[in-house]
């Protein structure tokens, strides 16, 4: 068996504790699955709850290597990937994990063409956050031009991605985020008006700068206290994204009350990027219902579109070794980071 390096959560905690990079078995692809030689690969809000042993859609246990979402070249295909060999490409792993690593294998179904404007590190930005931006404020939200949406949590990963996506569909946008240099960030990705969560109640500023009419879309990367807070300052018929817990301690899985939505007249719409063919009947009776490639394939030419006129790109804050990442990761917790954190696990490639 052929060894690699891989990014590994070695026990529960603080990432910059438990994570090491430790050498392990190459895993090999089955079929309709792909072996990626892993260039780079990001860092997720996600990964800080795995280190932290708190509940996520795939609990796993200690050991296993971290990583969702990559860009690089396949290097093996099982039957039925045979196409993808040689080509470079974004993907995200087989069940969210392995791809911090000098290969990660992924589903078919989940892997596409890296766009060729973006480097390798800009490309495995680019995957998570803009299909998942797109999904929520295109497809799920139905935003269109002359709407406003506010955009909580809008300097990172998946913020910016959202200021880019609704100001290339028209949108007005108001983006909440914490301190001056995040809300800069956010000002010159496009946003209308920036919002300082830390210093003023974005209720009472979202519906002054609305005329008292609110929102017609929130795209909630935060929750906790944002969940009913942004329902105030929703317009009636908007709709409300449930996206993101990064403030949820519960991490958004115990419910919450609904009688503030029902007074507001809003809809409360969820949105979950996992691109997948088929739904294991435990999985779906558990309430597990996402996209297929079908849908896949729109929201991805349509990005690939965009990336091509120049009217989107992934905002990097940070790139980072593999041996970095658990301090990078901390740093992500007490958010001192903006837009998307990147590990370079090889020489990176592209425009």
């Amino acid at each position: 068996m052929t060894e690699m390096q891989a990014l590994q959560v070695t026990k529960n905690g603080p990432p910059g504790e438990v994570l090491a990079v430790r050498t392990i078995d190459r895993p090999v692809p089955g079929p309709r699955q792909v072996l990626v030689e892993v260039h780079a690969a990001s860092l997720n809000f996600n990964d800080i709850d795995r280190c932290l042993g708190k509940l996520v859609s795939v609990p796993t246990p200690p050991p296993y290597t971290l990583g969702m979402d990559v860009c690089g070249v396949v290097a093996e295909a099982g039957p039925g990937a045979e196409a993808w060999m040689g080509r470079r490409v974004v993907a995200i792993t087989t069940t969210a994990l392995g791809g911090i690593a000098e290969y990660a294998l992924a589903d078919a179904v989940s892997v596409f063409d890296a766009p060729p404007e973006f480097d390798d590190v800009e490309a495995t930005a680019f995957i998570m956050t803009f299909h998942t931006s797109h999904l929520a404020l295109l497809r799920r939200g139905r935003l269109v031009a002359g709407e406003t949406v506010v955009i909580h949590s809008a300097a990172s990963g998946l913020g910016t991605a959202g200021i880019q996506l609704a100001k290339a569909v028209g949108a007005r946008v108001i983006a909440v985020a914490g301190g001056a240099e995040k809300g800069a960030l956010c000002t010159a990705l496009g946003a209308d008006l920036v919002i300082d969560h830390t210093v003023e109640d974005f209720v009472e500023a979202v519906l002054e700068a609305t005329g008292d009419v609110g929102a017609d879309v929130v795209y909630d990367l935060a929750g906790g206290d944002f969940v009913e807070r942004s329902w105030r300052c929703t317009a009636r018929g908007g709709r409300y994204l449930a996206v993101g817990f990064a403030d949820d301690d519960d991490n958004g899985m115990t419910g919450r009350p609904l009688r503030m939505a029902c007074i507001g007249n809003i809809d409360l719409v969820g949105v979950m990027v996992a691109w997948v063919d088929s739904v294991d009947p435990g999985m779906r009776r558990f309430g597990f219902n996402p996209y297929g490639r079908d849908v896949a394939e729109e929201v991805h030419n349509d990005l690939l579109a965009l990336a091509a006129a120049g009217s989107i790109r992934p905002y990097v804050g940070r790139r980072v070794a593999m041996e970095d990442a658990g301090v990078a990761l901390d740093d992500h917790r007490a958010r001192r980071t903006m837009g998307r954190t990147v590990v370079e696990v090889r020489g990176t490639s592209g425009s």
